[in-house]
């Protein structure tokens, strides 16, 4: 779980740096996968009985809305005009 965690931030990080959007793009969509591995995880560890409903139900939901503004930057970028820098 905490490698999906560090996983996220460092493909946003990483994408950020690099020479554009396309790229960028890219690593926004490792990053977005990175949530929905997470949130499955997070569904393990309530079944397996290691959080609790409580902890899921929060969690979750933060993941949940970590995964849309990931989506919005992608929408973003591939709406953005291929001229504005």
């Amino acid at each position: 779980m905490r490698r999906c965690a560090v996983s996220i931030t460092s493909n946003i990080a990483e994408g950020f740096a690099r020479q554009g959007d396309r790229e960028f793009g890219h690593f926004l969509n490792i990053a977005k996968g990175s949530c929905i591995e997470l949130r499955s995880q997070l569904y393990l560890a309530r079944d397996l009985g290691y959080i609790s409903e409580e902890e899921f139900d929060f969690l979750n939901q933060e993941l949940i809305k970590e995964s849309r503004m990931i989506g919005g930057l992608m929408n973003f970028l591939n709406k953005k005009p291929k001229s504005w820098k």
